[in-house]
């Protein structure tokens, strides 16, 4: 039996670099899709619970276990939204 060789098209694809920001902060990746929990971990904002994560375009909420498509120059913010220790 003989396997089809990937194309370029997707193997170029596969090891794109996209550039995305969370709260104006520039992150990368080379997956296409990530979680809500994942973009709010590798942005830094722990644990990802005390964050509720927003496309900016169209503001919709995204869950924390939501696949999210990440396309280059998307822009997300995440706001704390975690209990806040009182004096």
């Amino acid at each position: 039996m003989n396997s089809v060789p990937a194309s370029s098209t997707e193997t170029d694809h596969a090891k794109k670099t996209i550039r995305y920001e969370v709260n104006g902060e520039p992150q990368v990746t080379q997956e296409h899709k990530l979680t809500g929990r994942q973009i709010l971990d590798r942005a830094g904002f722990t644990p990802a619970e005390d964050y509720l994560l927003t496309r900016n375009e169209g503001n919709k909420p995204i869950g924390l276990d939501e696949d999210v498509p990440i396309h280059e120059g998307e822009t997300f913010t995440a706001t704390f939204r975690g209990p806040t220790p009182t004096s």
